[in-house]
């Protein structure tokens, strides 16, 4: 059971890592920009990937320990 938890924890690392890199690319591009300078706020899509994958990265981290 410990091993299938340290899995699952590496996979939830690895992918809220990729979620959150993906996040900060799209809070830096243009259409990012616009939409901040219109709105005053990042969009939806880049903040589920920036809290989500940052939540899920803390999650398998602590599951790997």
């Amino acid at each position: 059971m410990h091993a299938i938890l340290q899995i699952l924890g590496i996979i939830l690392l690895v992918g809220g890592l990729i979620a959150a890199v993906v996040g900060l690319q799209d809070a830096f591009g243009m259409r990012e920009r616009a939409a901040r300078l219109i709105l005053g706020r990042f969009t939806r899509r880049t903040l589920a990937l920036l809290v989500g994958g940052g939540a899920a990265a803390l999650i398998g981290l602590l599951l790997m320990t």
